[in-house]
């Protein structure tokens, strides 16, 4: 199920902005931090955007900021 959320993220994230960098699937996948559920999307050069989990829907929601322990 996290791999499916990794994958409609990464959808999310390169379907937004043409030319975006590329997350990499092997490097992103979810985290959590005080309870909340997280999408991070990593390349080789960093955090590319976080998508936090809504815990009813699991639907996916990009954060402009997230929390220091998900990076």
């Amino acid at each position: 199920m996290t791999n499916d959320l990794t994958q409609r993220a990464i959808k999310l994230h390169t379907g937004r902005v043409p030319g975006a960098q590329q997350p990499a699937a092997d490097l992103s996948g979810p985290a959590t931090a005080g309870g909340l559920d997280y999408i991070v999307l990593r390349n080789i050069g960093g955090v590319l955007a976080v998508y936090r989990v809504l815990p009813i829907s699991r639907t996916l929601k990009r954060l402009k900021r997230w929390p220091k322990e998900v990076a």
